[in-house]
């Protein structure tokens, strides 16, 4: 019972989180006792109990904070009330006057009979009070369709035709504002007051006490646990027992609370602070969550992105030209985080994924200390980078409040969805991206070897450059190559560089720089007609990587026109070829072995040089022309 104790710690230790609602922030962390429910109609009263005026909600604002018990938060069928804010049948007095429904009155009756006991106890609120003597009018009904909120069809019931947000009118559900001169709050759904008066109220009838496995006290325990961990329509639970008839558990225990017994406040606690850190930092992929957190609620890496938006933030990133200058940064950035992590900070990192839409897994789970952690996430971040051109960050609005992205430059660790990305492309199903990613955190958490598998699959892919658009394979490239230098880090204790090494001996890295060259000669000559077209360097690189040599010679064979309409450019890079070439020895050239994955880093790195050259002639030209036109302008003058 390890990660509910440190959940209830992490509750313990935020409590001046809980009910504070935050900008950007779905949903607070909750009072216990209490869940959220989307509501569609909104209506306000006075203190007296007597309408104002009533609204239907926008999607944005529908979340709302409800009292909830035990059997309410885990109905599914039958009448069980929640004890405030609920749908019509149950608020609705005047119900079975607009809706044919039978023992429409009853669900009306159970739950006035539940608000009367509030409402008469020591813990009476005048906000609920208020409302109670509202809803013993019975003209909510009337009241809504008097304000146009609810429309009846021709026999005047509420026309089925007409929907409130995704449901049908009958079906929607209520919350309340009451207006009272001296009271600044008016929602019900944020008042801390209205909070303490149904804590309060509620646990004052609790039922037999027991031993609670995680405090090891004898307190009111729960059979029923909260769902609704991952979204407000979530129905998984990580704990349930409610097989008295087939007996899931027969053979190893004769009764369910053989297995475990928590305290009611304790496991509201518990799954309330997880539903708020799945909200506020959580890690969503379909069904998959993925969480990391202090118990002190301090402010840790993102342990699923890149480099980037994990460590360094939102802010375009500085140029850097080496990776001893990323290191040192990368190294102030952790230092930074490792203020608020001292040697007794305890992280946590746990993986949730549901099989079924009832019952919700543990399929992660680490608990470590907060130096040994940043330690991992460090050593990630220097091992497994290179530099990528695929990211945006935001850059201001254009004139109609349109978002503007920028396109950037950053050296770092690709996100785990990312390599899912590049080992299988973007057409990659839910579940083996959910794979992937599990398979990547002890990569990250613990310092695992990189699957060598998922490196594999995406230089295979990046060898195929003319089946993917120019920006997948650009973006994949970079990908893979931060991946091929994790791997040779991890299992050979290889150290590459991102920048060309001229003096690597290497037979792939040699073979790689070649196929550049090869690409770059033909790319130009193409260039100078203004022919576009993949290369013969691109379309027999996978085939290059199988069998270098003998691909090698029909590159060259081709290349001969091109270097011929080049001219003394095609004779320079003819020369940068013969000096690459012969590095490598007659053995080694004319082997039929195939090339390792080392060959797309000495691709990259000499393709890169190629760039590097292309761009800073463009800046130059662009220079001299702004000189010219200064200068043209000042004779002018």
């Amino acid at each position: 019972m390890s990660w509910i104790h440190k959940l209830y710690d992490t509750y313990e230790n935020c409590r001046s989180e809980v009910g504070a609602w935050k900008t950007n922030e779905r949903t607070p962390l909750l009072p216990i006792a209490h869940s959220t429910q989307n509501a569609q109609i909104e209506i306000v009263i006075n203190g007296d109990g007597n309408f104002l005026r009533a609204r239907t909600l926008a999607k944005n604002e529908a979340v709302t904070i409800i009292p909830v018990t035990e059997d309410s938060a885990t109905r599914s069928s039958g009448i069980t009330p929640h004890p405030l804010c609920d749908k019509l049948q149950y608020v609705a007095g005047d119900y079975n006057d607009y809706i044919e429904k039978k023992k429409g009155e009853e669900f009306y009756n159970k739950y006035i009979e539940q608000l009367d006991g509030w409402c008469n106890s020591p813990y009476y609120n005048r906000k609920v009070g208020a409302i109670f003597r509202y809803l013993k009018k019975k003209v909510l009904i009337t009241d809504l369709i008097s304000q146009k909120i609810l429309v009846c069809d021709d026999k005047g019931m509420l026309s089925q035709d007409v929907k409130i947000g995704v449901g049908v009118q009958s079906d929607a559900f209520i919350r309340f504002r009451v207006e009272i001169p001296d009271e600044e709050e008016s929602a019900v759904w944020l008042d801390p007051q209205i909070y303490d008066s149904y804590i309060n109220y509620y646990l004052s009838f609790q039922g037999d006490t027991d031993l609670c496995y995680v405090k090891g006290q004898g307190i009111p325990c729960s059979e029923k646990h909260p769902a609704k961990v991952r979204n407000t329509a979530d129905k998984a639970k990580l704990i349930s027992a409610n097989d008295d008839i087939g007996f899931t558990y027969r053979g190893r225990f004769s009764d369910k609370a053989q297995v475990v017994r928590i305290g009611y406040e304790t496991t509201q606690k518990a799954h309330n602070a997880l539903r708020w850190l799945v909200e506020k930092q959580g890690y969503k992929n379909g069904d998959q969550v993925i969480i990391a957190w202090g118990t002190q609620n301090q402010d840790i890496p993102e342990i699923l992105e890149d480099t980037q938006d994990s460590i360094f933030g939102q802010e375009e990133p500085p140029v850097i030209s080496t990776e001893q200058e990323y290191a040192e940064r990368l190294s102030r950035a952790i230092a930074g985080y490792g203020c608020d992590l001292n040697t007794k900070a305890e992280i946590i990192i746990m993986g949730l994924d549901a099989a079924t839409t009832g019952r919700l897994s543990i399929t992660y789970y680490r608990e470590i200390d907060g130096s040994d952690f940043l330690n991992r996430i460090e050593y990630w971040h220097k091992t497994c980078i290179w530099q990528h051109t695929y990211k945006k960050i935001p850059d201001g609005f254009d004139e109609k409040g349109k978002q503007i992205l920028k396109a950037i430059t950053f050296i770092g660790a690709p996100a785990p969805k990312d390599i899912a990305f590049a080992a299988y492309g973007d057409k990659i199903s839910d579940k083996l991206k959910k794979a992937t990613i599990e398979r990547l955190l002890p990569c990250i958490i613990d310092g695992a070897r990189l699957p060598y598998d998922l490196v594999n699959s995406s230089v295979n892919r990046v060898s195929n450059p003319v089946v993917m658009e120019k920006w997948e394979w650009q973006k994949t490239l970079t990908i893979t190559c931060a991946l091929v230098k994790k791997y040779q880090n991890d299992k050979f204790k290889e150290v590459w560089e991102m920048s060309l090494d001229e003096n690597q001996r290497d037979r792939s890295y040699i073979f790689g720089r070649l196929l550049a060259i090869a690409q770059q000669i033909e790319e130009y000559a193409l260039y100078t007609v203004g022919e576009k077209r993949d290369t013969n360097a691109e379309r027999l690189m996978h085939q290059f990587k199988i069998h270098p040599y003998k691909t090698w010679g029909i590159i060259t064979d081709k290349l001969r026109p091109y270097i011929s309409r080049l001219g003394s450019k095609g004779i320079n890079l003819s020369e940068l070829m013969t000096k690459v070439n012969s590095m490598l020895s007659y053995e080694e050239f004319t082997s039929q072995k195939k090339l390792d994955d080392s060959f797309i880093l000495g691709y990259y790195c000499q393709r890169q040089i190629f760039i590097d050259q292309k761009n800073q002639r463009i800046e130059e030209n662009a220079k001299r022309k702004l000189e010219k036109t200064n200068e043209e302008e000042n004779e002018h003058e």
